[in-house]
C-alpha cells in the first residue's frame, strides 16, 4: 500500500495562467505543478531549444585552451569514464569528438571490480602507455589522492564531473562542474554526459555540428542518470530524442533494432529509459562497460549487429540474475517473517551480483514501501546497496553507524557501502536501532497525482495536450491522475490472464482501463464495485477512431481511509517488535470471537493476503486487528501466511481449533489486561 498525495491548484492561478498563456485550464494545472507560474515561464518550458554558452561554466576556458594546446603538440589524451550509462555516453562523446578532429586520443573505463572513478593501477597503466593528459568524465571530483598520483607520474589532469563538491578539491589544471561556487551556467543538474557535451561545444565552433553528432547519446545518458528534465537537460533530451530516430551512429542504430525500434520511429524518454539504458548498463554489470562504448565507436558495419546482440544477451543475464535474487529474498523472508516488520529491510545473501543488488533494492522498496539495504557476501568483505523513501536519509544513517562499515557513499535515497562480512549481524542491528531511535513512525513510500479529474475532463484534446509536456522523466513525471468513485462495469482477461482490461464508468463516461500490475486471477475487485484509481492517460487509435485509454498505476476501494490504514499498520508492526502501542485501544488490537469468525470467512472466500486485507477493511476492521487475527489463526495451526507471495493458505485441522488458548491470543490478553 502506497500513500497517495493528490495535488491541488489555486483556481484563480489556474484561470490566470490559462488566460495569459492561451492554454486550457487542464494544461495550466500541470504547469503550476511544475512551478511554472507565468506566460514567460510557459514559453520557456514549451519552446526553449537553446543550450547556453559553454564558457559560462567555470574552468571551461582553461580546459579548452589546455586541450587545444595538447592536440597541437600531439600529446596523448586519455578520456577516463565510468561504467554506467552516463559515464559510457560521456566517454564516447568526448573521445569520439577528439578522434574525429585527429587528436592523439584514447579512452579508459574501469571495470566494476576496479570500482568507481580514478584508481592507482589504471593511472600507472595510462602513464606507461604514453598518456600526457587525462580528462575525466562523470567522475574525479573527489579523487584527491589519485590526482596527486597523476601529477607524480608527470601527467596533467582535467576533471569534468557533475557530482556534489567535496570539502577538498583534487589537484587539477581545470575543473568543470556545475556545482562549483563560481560556475555561472544556468543548469546545475547536468549529467556527466551533459558536461562532456558542453566541453565539446567549447572546443568546436560549429555548435550545430556537435548537436547533430552527439545529442542522441547525450539524451540517452541524461535519461539514464535520472537527473531532472528541466532547463538544458530538457533541451538535450528533447532534441536528442528527435536526433535518435535518424541517428547516423551505426552501433546505436543496431541497438535500436535490438530493442525492436524501427528506423525513423519516434522515440520517447520512456522507451530510452526501459529499452536502451538497461542494455548499456548491463555491459558494466555483467561484463565490461567498454563493450557498450565500443559499439557506439565501432565503424565496422559487419560488427554492429553482433555487438548489439551481445548487449541484449547481457541484459537478459541481468534480468535472470534479478529474478534469482528476488526469489532467494522471498525465501529468506518466508523463513524470517519478523524481518518484514522492521522499519528498514536489511537482507543479505551469498554471491549475489553486486552489479544488480541496487536494482533489486529498488524493486523490494517498490513492493514493501520501506527503505531497503541489500548486502552480498563476497568472502571476507561484503558489498551493499540501498534505496530509500523521501524523509529517510540513507547517507545520514550510514554516517551515524559508519563504525560498522569499511566505506560508504551516496545520497539521501540511494547509497552504496562495503563492510566486513563478519559484521553483517552487528550492522543490521545498528540499522534497526537507528531507525527506532529517530522514527517512531517511518516516512511512507508514495505516489503523487497531478490532480483529481472527472470523466468529462478526460477528453481527447486534453490528453493529446500531454505530448507538449514531453519528454517525461525526473522532475517532469508522466502525469498521473486521480479518479474517484469509478464504477467497475466489467473485467476481462488479457494475454491469458497475465493482464486485465477493465471497463469503468467515471461520472457517466465509460473508459477502458488497462491493468499491467496484476493478473486476472489476483484482481481483488469485481463488477459493480466502486473504486478510486491513479492512472496515466493515452490516446488509442483503432480503425481510424481515436479514444482515451487509461493505464492503471494503483487502485483502492472507494471510501478507503489511508490515514487510518497507515496508523494501524504502524501499530501492528510496533506491536510485533515489542514496542509501546498504548495509544491504540485494546479493542482495535485484540479480536473477539465474532471478529475472528468474520475474518475467517473472508479468508475462505479469497486466499490472497492483500485482497483479504482490503475486504476486512471494507467491512470495518482496521489493519492492525486484521493482522493480529491472522497471527492468532497461524499460531493455532489454521492457516499459513506467505507474505512475500501475498497468500494465505488454509490448513487442514483435525477437530476444532482452540483459539482461546493459543499462544498469541493468550499473550495479547495478558499484555492488555483482558480476561
Amino acid at each position: 500500500m502506497k500513500k497517495w498525495t493528490i495535488r491541488s491548484q489555486d483556481p484563480m492561478q489556474v484561470k490566470s495562467l490559462s488566460s495569459s498563456a492561451g492554454i486550457s485550464e487542464f494544461a495550466a494545472k500541470l504547469l503550476l505543478n511544475r512551478s511554472i507560474l507565468t506566460r514567460e515561464q510557459a514559453d520557456e518550458f514549451f519552446n526553449n531549444e537553446e543550450i547556453s554558452n559553454p564558457f559560462n561554466m567555470a574552468g571551461m576556458d582553461k580546459a579548452a585552451e589546455l586541450i587545444s594546446s595538447a592536440i597541437e603538440e600531439g600529446e596523448k589524451i586519455t578520456v577516463y569514464g565510468d561504467y554506467d550509462c552516463d559515464g559510457v555516453t560521456a566517454t564516447v562523446i568526448l573521445y569520439g569528438y577528439l578522434e574525429a578532429i585527429g587528436a592523439e586520443a584514447d579512452w579508459y573505463i574501469p571495470s566494476r571490480e576496479e570500482g568507481y572513478g580514478l584508481n592507482a593501477d589504471a593511472i600507472d597503466r595510462l602513464a606507461k602507455n604514453g598518456t600526457r593528459l587525462i580528462i575525466t568524465v562523470d567522475n574525479g571530483i573527489s579523487a584527491v589522492e589519485e590526482a596527486k598520483r597523476i601529477y607524480d607520474q608527470g601527467m596533467r589532469l582535467i576533471i569534468t564531473d557533475h557530482h556534489q563538491i567535496p570539502e577538498k578539491l583534487p589537484m587539477a589544471d581545470a575543473i568543470i562542474n556545475p556545482h562549483l561556487s563560481n560556475d555561472l551556467s544556468p543548469c546545475k543538474e547536468l549529467a556527466g554526459c551533459g558536461v562532456a557535451l558542453k566541453l565539446v561545444m567549447a572546443l568546436e565552433e560549429d555548435i550545430d555540428s556537435v548537436a547533430e553528432n552527439w545529442l542522441d547519446l547525450a539524451a540517452i545518458g541524461t535519461i539514464g542518470d535520472i537527473v531532472p528534465l528541466a532547463g538544458e537537460n530538457r533541451v538535450i533530451v528533447k532534441k536528442g530524442l528527435e536526433n535518435l530516430s535518424v541517428t547516423e551512429n551505426g552501433g546505436l542504430k543496431a541497438l535500436l533494432m535490438q530493442c525492436g525500434i524501427g528506423e525513423e520511429t519516434e522515440i520517447s524518454s520512456t522507451t530510452a529509459a526501459f529499452a536502451l539504458c538497461p542494455r548499456i548498463n548491463a555491459a558494466g554489470r555483467f561484463s565490461h562497460a567498454k563493450e557498450a562504448a565500443e559499439l557506439f565507436l565501432c565503424d565496422n558495419p559487419k560488427m554492429y549487429r553482433k555487438m548489439a546482440e551481445n548487449l541484449s544477451e547481457l541484459n537478459m543475464r541481468r534480468q535472470d540474475e534479478e529474478k534469482k535474487i528476488l526469489s532467494e529474498i522471498d525465501e529468506i523472508m518466508r523463513n524470517n517473517p519478523m524481518m518484514l516488520k522492521q522499519r528498514v529491510l536489511v537482507i543479505s545473501g551469498k554471491g549475489w551480483s553486486h552489479g544488480v543488488i541496487g536494482i533489486v533494492a529498488s524493486k523490494i522498496l517498490n513492493r514493501y514501501g520501506k527503505p531497503v539495504l541489500i548486502i552480498t557476501d563476497e568472502g571476507e568483505l561484503s558489498r551493499g546497496s540501498g534505496r530509500s523513501v523521501d524523509g529517510f536519509s540513507l547517507f545520514k544513517m550510514l554516517t551515524e553507524i559508519s563504525e560498522y562499515t569499511v566505506k560508504f557513499g551516496g545520497h539521501t535515497k540511494a547509497a552504496g557501502f562495503t563492510l566486513e562480512t563478519s559484521k553483517i549481524a552487528e550492522f543490521t542491528r545498528s540499522v534497526y536501532s537507528y531507525a527506532k531511535k529517530y522514527y517512531t513512525h517511518m516516512p511512507l513510500d508514495g505516489l503523487t497525482a497531478e490532480m483529481t479529474v472527472t470523466g468529462a475532463e478526460l477528453t481527447i484534446d486534453n490528453i493529446k495536450s500531454l505530448d507538449y509536456f514531453s519528454p517525461f522523466g525526473e522532475g517532469n513525471p508522466l502525469p498521473l491522475f486521480h479518479i474517484q468513485n469509478a464504477l467497475i462495469k466489467s473485467t476481462r482477461s488479457l494475454k491469458d490472464g497475465k493482464y486485465i482490461a477493465i471497463n469503468a464508468v467515471i461520472d457517466g463516461f465509460e473508459y477502458k482501463v488497462l491493468n499491467f500490475h496484476s493478473t486476472y486471477a489476483d484482481f481483488p475487485f469485481a463488477a459493480g464495485e466502486k473504486v478510486d484509481m491513479l492512472v496515466n492517460a493515452d490516446i488509442n487509435e483503432y480503425n481510424g477512431r481515436q479514444s482515451v485509454t487509461l493505464k492503471l498505476t494503483d487502485i483502492r476501494r472507494s471510501g478507503f481511509s489511508q490515514e487510518r490504514y497507515f496508523a494501524a499498520q504502524s501499530a501492528y508492526e510496533r506491536l510485533c517488535l515489542g514496542e509501546d502501542v498504548t495509544e491504540v485501544p485494546p479493542q482495535r488490537i485484540v479480536p473477539d470471537r465474532d471478529t475472528q469468525m468474520k475474518i475467517y470467512d473472508i479468508i475462505k472466500q479469497n486466499g490472497r493476503l492483500s485482497a483479504c486485507s482490503d475486504s476486512a477493511q471494507g467491512i470495518g476492521f482496521n489493519y492492525c486487528l486484521f493482522r493480529v487475527t491472522l497471527d492468532i489463526f497461524e499460531s493455532a495451526g489454521l492457516i499459513r501466511i506467505d507474505e512475500p507471495g501475498d497468500r494465505i493458505e488454509r490448513l487442514k485441522v483435525n477437530g476444532k481449533a482452540d483459539l482461546e488458548n493459543c499462544e498469541v491470543l493468550v499473550g495479547l490478553k495478558r499484555k492488555f489486561g483482558i480476561k
